[in-house]
C-alpha cells in the first residue's frame, strides 16, 4: 500500500490526538515492521476492534486512503449471508498495518488487531472507484482468509449503511472464518491477547518451563536438520500425525528480538532473498524462537509451486528480489519449534513442540504454522492426492527432533519427484535454441550413474537460465561412470547443478518414463542425490487387536515400485477404527457402519446412479470436519464414480455413486456421516427425480413446521399431486414431489417457487420465502431453492452429526400432527422402526406429475369462476390414467 496525505483525513484526525494514541496520522514516511507485501492491485485490510463493543473493519484502499466500514458482527463466509457494514471516516494508509492498544479515553479506546489482509480488484468491468460513488461494489478478495467474490452495496439512500455478503463461488465456507481463525495475521495474537502482550509472552515462557525443556540457544546453521524416510504408503494409527509436503525450499528460521536469520539446507543465509518472510517474523509477538519449516510460493489454486518459486530462489540483488515480490509472493510454512525463549526444545516429544508452535505463529499468514490430522492416513494421503500436492509427511506424536534421516519421520508422494544431478546437455533442434535436452544421473556409492535425459518442462527464460549455468562448467568428457551416452551431438559438463524431475515411473532398465523438468535445486547438493529406499509399513497386531505400521526391511532398489492395487473383483472393504467414539452418547464408529449395513436395502434406491457428496469426521461430531465431492484417485476400481463438470469452478468434478452395500460400507469406514445426493440420476443429469421444498425452522418452534406441512399437503391435494414427506434428520422436514425425470431443473425449480409462494400465502402468520434468517421474523422458511443441477439434500435414511446420532426418516402423512417427534428417529431406533413398515416414500422415484395439469389447476384455484381447460402437450396426462395422491 502506498502513503498519500489527503484532506480526506480530516475527520479521522479531528477525532484523535496524536499525542495520547499510538495510531498513525498519514505523515509517516515509513511502515511499521510487518508491512504488506506489495500486491498485483489496491490493498484491503479487515481489523478486528475491541473497543465498546467487539466488531471488525473493512478498510478498501482508495483515493489515497481506506475507504472504512464498521462491520459489527464481521464478514460471513458462507453464501449470501448478509453483514451490515456501516461507512465511517477514512483512515491512513498506514493504518492497515496498525495492531495495537488504543489507550482509555481516546476515541476508538480498546485493542486493535489486523485480521486479515490482501489486495482486491473488482470482478466487473467497471473501476472500483466509479462502483463506490454508485453505491455497490463487486469485489474479487485476494486475502489469507477472505477469497474470492463479494459484494459491497449501499442501502437505499442510507449514505452510512451499506451490506457486505458472500457471493456463491469455491471460496465460500460453511463455516464462519472470523470463529475459526480468530489470530492476527501480522502478530499470531488475538484481540483479547493485544490488551497484555506482556503477560502473553509471559504465559509462553511459563509454559515452556514447566515441560522441564533444558536452558540454551540454538544456532541455525549448528542445528542438523531431521529428514524423512520415503515409504510405499502411510501408516495410520493413533501414534501419528500427517502434514502436507510441501513443495517448497527446506528453511531454519532463527529470530532474536529485532534480528532474524533465514538458513537454508546448505547453511547458507538466505535472508535477504526472502525480505517479506524476514519481516513477518520480526512482527511476531514471542520475541525468541527457531522454527523449522519451507518457503513456498502457490499457484492460482492456492497449491504449493515450485516452478513458481524458481523465480525468487536465484535472486540476489535488492532491486530484483524486490520487484519479485509482487509477482511472486511468498510464504512460511512452520512445521516445528525447536528453541523457544531460550529453550531447547529438540528432545521433547512432537505434541508439545506443536502446542508451543501454536503459541508462536498464526494459522494463516505470510509466516503460518502447518496444520495437521490425526490418525487417519489414508485418507489424508488420498485427499492430497485428489488436490494435485506432491504428498505428505507421518510424524510420531511422541518422537524427539533427531536431527537426521529418520523413521519417525515418513514422507509418501502423490507423484513421483526426484532431485537429479545434470552432466550434460545435448544439441538443440528445430527452433529451440540453447540446447535440446538435458543429460542427468544420481550417484551410487562414490559412481555416478546415468539415468534418463529431460527434454520438456523448459521456457524460453529458462532455457537461457539454465545455459548461462552451464557453460562455465563445461568439460571435455562424461562425468558419468555408468551408462554414459555415446554418439555425437553430447555436450558434458562438471557434476556440480542439480534439478527436479517429475516422472510417471521407473523403467525396468532404469530409467524414467515420461520425464519433466521442474526447475534448478541451489538448496542441493549433488551428493543428495542418491537412490531412497523407501519403507514399505505393514500390519503388525497390538495386544488390544487393533493394528499399527511396522517398518518392512527396505527393498534393496527403489526403481519401479508400483503401488499395487486390487482387482475389480476384490470387493471387500477393511474396516477399521471400529471402536472410536463418534457421538458425544457413546456411539461409535462401528455402531454408524452398522447401522448403514441394516437399511442399505431402504437406502440405496435413493443412492444408486446418483452423485453423492459425502462429508466425513474423522474424529466424530465433535471434531474438524470436510467435504468431500471429488473421489480420491486411489478409491478402489470397484466402487464406482461419475465424471461431472461443473460449470461455477470450471473444472471436471469425480464423485462417488454408491450402488451396493460394499460401496455403502467403503464409504461408511472414511468416517462419513451424512450422504447427500443429487436429485438426478448419471444418464439423465439435466431431469430430476424428484421436486423438494425444505420446511426449515431455523428460530420457529417445530409445530409451526407441522402446520406449514398439513398446509402444503393440502393444496398438493387439491391439485392431485401425490407428495411424500421425510424429517431432514435436523430439526425441519423434508417434501418430495415426483418429478419422473420429466422436467429441467429450471422449470423444477420454477414449479417449486410457486408452490413455497402458494404455501405462504396460505399461512402467511408462520411461513416465509425470505431466505435471510434476519427477513424471516422466527417463521418457517419454504425453501425452494435446493432445486437445481448440482443441488442435494440429505438422503432418505441418512444419518445426521448431531447429537443422538439421528437420522432422516421416510414419515407416512398421518404421522405429520403435534406428535411428531423428528429426535426419536435414530440411528439405533429407526432400523427397528422398518423391520415391519414399508419405506412410505419410494414411490417418489416412480412416474412424474404433469405440472402443465398442475399449473391449470393452481390457475382454476386463484379464479374458481374460470372455465376449465385441457391441457394438452409435455405434461398432459395420457387417456385413461388416473393421477395418483398422496397419501393421508
Amino acid at each position: 500500500m502506498s502513503k498519500t496525505r489527503d484532506p480526506h483525513l480530516e475527520d479521522y484526525r479531528r477525532k484523535r490526538d496524536p499525542v495520547r494514541t499510538p495510531e498513525p496520522f498519514g505523515a509517516d514516511a515509513s511502515l511499521p515492521s510487518g508491512r504488506a507485501i506489495p500486491a498485483a492491485g489496491p490493498g484491503f485490510v479487515v481489523q478486528k476492534h475491541w473497543a465498546r463493543n467487539m466488531h471488525f473493519d473493512l478498510r478498501l484502499e482508495l483515493e489515497g486512503v481506506l475507504k472504512s466500514w464498521a462491520v459489527p458482527k464481521g464478514p460471513s463466509t458462507r453464501v449470501e449471508e448478509k453483514r451490515l457494514a456501516v461507512h465511517v471516516e477514512d483512515h491512513p494508509l498506514e493504518y492497515g498495518n496498525f495492531e495495537g492498544v488504543i489507550p482509555s479515553g481516546n476515541y476508538g479506546a480498546g485493542s486493535v488487531i489486523v485480521w486479515d489482509r490482501g489486495w482486491f480488484r473488482s470482478f466487473k468491468p467497471e473501476d472500483p472507484l466509479e462502483q463506490y460513488a454508485r453505491g455497490k461494489m463487486e469485489l474479487e478478495l485476494f486475502g489469507f482468509k477472505l477469497r474470492g467474490r463479494w459484494t459491497l452495496v449501499r442501502m437505499g439512500k442510507k449514505e452510512k449503511e451499506w451490506l457486505l455478503l458472500k457471493k456463491a463461488d469455491g471460496s465460500a465456507t460453511e463455516y464462519e472464518a472470523i470463529d475459526r481463525y480468530p489470530e492476527s495475521v501480522i502478530s499470531g495474537l488475538t484481540v483479547e491477547e493485544m490488551r497484555d502482550v506482556p503477560g502473553t509472552v509471559a504465559a509462553v515462557r511459563d509454559r515452556v518451563r514447566s515441560l522441564n525443556a533444558p536452558s540454551g540457544n540454538a544456532s541455525a546453521r549448528k542445528v542438523p536438520l531431521t529428514l524423512a524416510t520415503l515409504a510405499t504408503h502411510p501408516p495410520s494409527g493413533p501414534e501419528w500425525c500427517f502434514e502436507i509436503k510441501y513443495d517448497g525450499v527446506r528453511v531454519l528460521a532463527w529470530r532474536k528480538d529485532d534480528e532474524v536469520q533465514l538458513t537454508g539446507r546448505s547453511g547458507e543465509d538466505i535472508t535477504g532473498r526472502y525480505p517479506e518472510i524476514a519481516d513477518a517474523l520480526r512482527a511476531l509477538a514471542i520475541p525468541r524462537f527457531l522454527l523449522d519449516g519451507e518457503i513456498v510460493a502457490e499457484d492460482e489454486g492456492g497449491r504449493p509451486s515450485f516452478q513458481r518459486l524458481q523465480a525468487r530462489m536465484g535472486l540476489t540483488r535488492p532491486r530484483d528480489i524486490e520487484a519479485a515480490r509482487a509477482r511472486v509472493p511468498v510464504r512460511g510454512m512452520f512445521f516445528d519449534c525447536l528453541n523457544l525463549e531460550g529453550h531447547d526444545l529438540r528432545k521433547l516429544p512432537l505434541v508439545q513442540r506443536k502446542e508451543l508452535l501454536a503459541r508462536v505463529l498464526p494459522p494463516l499468514g505470510t509466516v503460518q504454522r502447518c496444520d495437521h490430522v490425526l490418525e487417519h492416513g489414508e485418507a489424508f494421503f488420498a485427499a492430497a492426492s485428489e488436490m494435485g500436492l506432491e504428498g505428505i509427511v507421518a510424524k510420531r506424536l511422541m518422537s524427539p527432533y533427531s536431527g537426521r534421516r529418520s523413521a519417525d519421520w515418513i514422507k509418501v508422494k502423490c507423484d513421483r519427484r526426484d532431485v537429479f544431478v545434470i552432466g550434460g546437455y545435448t544439441e538443440p533442434q528445430g527452433s529451440r535454441a540453447r540446447f535440446g535436452a538435458l543429460h542427468v544421473g544420481r550417484y551410487e556409492g562414490t559412481r555416478l550413474v546415468y539415468v534418463t535425459k529431460v527434454g520438456t518442462g523448459f521456457d524460453t527464460a529458462g532455457l537461457e537460465k539454465i545455459a548461462q549455468a552451464l557453460e562455465p562448467l563445461r568439460r571435455a568428457t562424461s562425468p558419468f561412470e555408468v551408462g554414459s551416452p555415446s554418439g555425437r551431438g553430447n555436450h558434458w559438463v562438471e557434476p556440480r547443478l542439480v534439478c527436479e524431475i517429475r516422472f510417471t515411473e521407473w523403467t525396468d532398465d532404469g530409467g524414467l518414463r515420461h520425464p519433466t523438468f521442474m526447475g534448478l535445486r541451489p538448496d542441493k547438493k549433488p551428493d543428495d542425490c542418491r537412490p531412497e529406499e523407501p519403507l514399505r509399513l505393514t500390519e503388525g497386531p497390538m495386544e488390544d487387536g487393533d493394528h499399527a505400521p511396522r517398518a518392512e526391511k527396505p527393498a534393496r532398489e527403489a526403481t519401479g515400485v508400483r503401488r499395487p492395487s486390487p482387482s475389480a473383483a476384490t470387493r471387500e472393504v477393511r474396516l477399521t477404527n471400529l471402536k472410536k467414539v463418534f457421538w458425544p452418547e457413546g456411539y461409535t464408529k462401528g455402531d454408524l457402519i452398522g447401522y448403514y449395513e441394516s437399511v442399505a436395502p431402504l437406502l440405496l434406491p435413493y443412492l444408486r446412479d446418483r452423485p453423492v457428496v459425502l462429508t466425513r469426521y474423522p474424529d466424530g461430531i465433535t471434531g474438524k470436519s470436510f467435504f468431500q465431492k471429488d473421489a480420491p484417485v486411489f478409491v478402489p476400481d470397484w466402487v464406482p464414480t461419475v465424471t461431472v463438470h461443473s460449470d461455477d469452478t470450471e473444472r471436471d468434478i469425480r464423485y462417488f455413486v454408491i450402488d451396493d452395500l460394499e460401496s455403502l460400507r467403503y464409504v461408511a469406514n472414511l468416517a462419513t456421516i451424512p450422504l447427500h445426493v443429487w436429485s438426478a440420476r448419471v444418464g439423465s443429469l439435466e431431469k430430476p427425480d424428484w421436486l423438494v421444498l425444505d420446511l426449515d425452522p431455523k428460530e420457529a418452534p417445530f409445530a409451526h413446521v407441522v402446520q406449514v406441512a398439513r398446509a402444503l399437503k393440502t393444496i398438493l391435494d387439491d391439485l392431485t399431486l401425490p407428495s411424500y414427506i421425510k424429517t431432514s434428520g435436523a430439526t425441519g422436514l423434508h417434501v418430495l414431489i415426483p418429478m419422473g425425470r420429466r422436467y429441467t431443473h429450471e422449470e423444477t425449480r420454477t414449479f417449486a417457487r410457486l408452490l413455497a409462494m402458494l404455501t405462504v400465502d396460505a399461512v402467511p402468520e408462520i411461513s416465509t420465502v425470505a431466505r435471510a434468517i434476519k427477513g424471516r421474523g422466527g417463521k418457517v422458511y419454504v425453501d425452494f431453492g435446493q432445486n437445481g443441477r448440482g443441488n442435494t439434500i440429505v438422503a432418505p435414511y441418512s444419518v445426521r452429526p448431531l447429537p443422538g446420532a439421528p437420522a432422516s426418516c421416510p414419515l407416512r402423512w398421518d404421522e405429520v400432527t403435534a406428535r411428531l417427534d423428528p429426535a426419536r428417529f435414530t440411528i439405533k431406533t429407526l432400523p427397528k422402526r422398518f423391520e415391519s413398515m414399508a419405506d412410505p416414500i419410494v414411490e417418489v422415484l416412480g412416474e412424474g406429475v404433469d405440472v402443465a395439469a398442475a399449473i391449470a389447476g393452481i390457475e382454476r384455484r386463484m379464479d374458481p369462476g374460470a372455465p376449465r381447460k385441457e391441457t394438452p402437450g409435455k405434461g398432459a396426462p395420457r387417456k385413461g390414467t388416473a393421477r395418483k395422491r398422496g397419501r393421508s
